[in-house]
């Protein structure tokens, strides 16, 4: 929600003024993402400058109210919803989050403290010899994990509810008490209408954001969650809906573009469609074969899901609601239904003396219980930032709070197989080809196109340039030159692949830009 290089100590009766897109105070400055539903109100009183960042329709809390000093107010207190708030004094800088629908890395520099939600705008303060060894190999092994940690020991990123202090001792992150949640499902009363309920829900994530006077766009797979949310939006909606989405290719692209039809009509919606196969992982129009500097931890099919987001951007839209956290909310808990076991290491022979020695780290400095569901954060780290570069905000409603806290108390037999989204559905005038598909929509087939035509080739041109992930031990050259070879020969090449290729690319393109 903003970028900022800010100095510890600066003269005390120099003043914040605005220049262009920033408010700059000596060598000191801050911009605030500018968006339509974004407000940012900045105060100075008794030496101590406050800014506060929010979302108008989810952070209704007036800046009268969060904006004073009194001692007896806890920084926590005053974010509520999705908001930051920045607090500067001579010494010390204090930053608190709020919900987290976009990152904040921050990274010290000597006396100055930078943040930003756009990691490669830090680029000159990551170092290739300064890889976080437990953040590389969740990378690498695909078990990913919500913390402050980044992929790089000088950045940290600022998860939700927690607090950054920067004064001369350093830059130190505190993570929050865990947020209560309700622990066991419970049985509905007699007579009570679980669809209905969750109509009216939805119908109070999506309102305000139609209040806000601007074009929105929603992210329409085909499947049960951005269905379930076309229909809440349709139901408080005054103008078309305007949806876009991908379509794989093949007979299993054919039924998605089928439920897409049956949907758009259903909610009276204006469709744009892109092909999925035309921006496939690391094609040669995508931002990872281009070169340019871009987060190493970035979404799969970050090439495809950029494309959608330019494309919503051209038709004006401002404002994207997506089906995020449709997923977790309806997820079993571990003693309802015990979860898959973890993925094999046997699968990544290729792992480096360091990654191996890594694995038992994986679950270090993790955050406490966050108040969205922690795969939803993290989803929303790595998917919202290409939303922000199109001047898009993304809005996910299943991460209403009244409705968690809803999901969380519901019957298992109605959150298994997200039973309630289908039973809404119905009762929405949905027929079985969208309540209850064949086949459900999915990219492994875009991910086997990806690797097959440009992924091998890349790893070829990788290796025999020499990684820096092999350079810093992290992956075993010789191990991937033989499982490349392989992937050759067999009808499938190993998915996670994938993982090594996005994260040696992300590092080259930082690493590039930097020098």
């Amino acid at each position: 929600m903003l970028s900022f290089r800010l100095a510890l100590n600066t003269r005390t009766h120099a003043t914040w003024h605005w220049d262009t897109d920033r408010w700059c105070r000596d060598d000191s400055w801050i911009r605030p993402v500018v968006h339509p539903v974004l407000r940012h109100d900045i105060g100075h009183h008794s030496g101590v400058t406050t800014l506060l960042v929010r979302d108008t329709a989810a952070s209704p809390t007036p800046p009268e109210v969060t904006l004073h000093n009194r001692c007896d107010e806890s920084a926590a207190d005053a974010v509520r919803g999705d908001a930051l708030l920045l607090r500067i004094q001579t010494g010390r800088i204090t930053l608190t989050a709020g919900a987290g629908t976009v990152p904040l890395y921050l990274a010290a520099d000597g006396d100055l403290l930078h943040g930003t939600w756009d990691l490669p705008s830090i680029r000159h303060l990551t170092r290739r010899s300064g890889l976080l060894d437990r953040a590389v190999t969740r990378a690498l092994t695909r078990r990913h994990r919500y913390s402050s940690d980044t992929l790089f020991t000088d950045v940290t990123m600022l998860t939700e509810r927690a607090t950054a202090t920067f004064t001369e001792s350093g830059l130190n992150a505190t993570y929050p008490a865990p947020a209560k949640h309700v622990m066991r499902a419970r049985a509905l009363r007699p007579g009570v209408d679980a669809t209905a309920t969750l109509a009216h829900l939805l119908a109070d994530a999506v309102r305000p954001w139609h209040e806000c006077d601007v074009t929105l766009g929603l992210e329409l797979s085909g499947g049960l969650d951005s269905a379930t949310i076309a229909v809440a939006a349709r139901m408080t909606a005054s103008t078309p809906l305007h949806t876009f989405g991908l379509i794989v290719n093949g007979a299993l692209g054919a039924e998605q573009h089928r439920r897409r039809v049956t949907i758009t009509r259903q909610v009276a919606a204006v469709d744009e469609i892109l092909r999925a196969h035309d921006h496939a992982p690391f094609c040669e129009n995508g931002i990872r074969i281009s070169g340019a500097a871009h987060d190493p931890r970035g979404e799969f099919y970050r090439e495809a899901f950029e494309a959608l987001a330019d494309s919503a951007a051209r038709s004006g839209v401002r404002i994207m609601l997506t089906g995020n956290g449709g997923d977790e909310i309806m997820a079993p808990r571990i003693d309802e239904v015990p979860p898959p076991p973890p993925q094999a290491l046997t699968e990544l022979s290729w792992l480096g003396p360091r990654a191996l020695d890594a694995v038992t780290a994986i679950d270090d400095n993790l955050a406490p219980s966050a108040v969205l569901p922690t795969p939803t954060l993290m989803g929303f780290a790595i998917h919202h930032p290409a939303y922000l570069r199109a001047g898009i905000w993304p809005v996910a409603p299943f991460t209403h709070r009244p409705l968690i806290r809803f999901a969380e108390q519901l019957p298992i037999e109605l959150r298994l197989g997200k039973k309630l989204y289908r039973d809404f559905l119905t009762q929405a005038g949905m027929p079985p080809l969208v309540t209850h598909p064949r086949r459900t929509e999915h990219f492994r087939d875009l991910m086997q196109h990806g690797l097959r035509h440009n992924g091998l080739r890349l790893a070829e041109r990788l290796l025999a340039d020499g990684m820096i992930l092999a350079e810093q031990g992290f992956i075993d050259p010789d191990a991937l030159r033989r499982t490349v070879r392989r992937a050759h020969q067999s009808a499938t090449v190993p998915s996670v692949l994938c993982d090594t290729l996005v994260l040696e690319i992300g590092l080259r393109s930082l690493q590039a830009s930097t020098a």
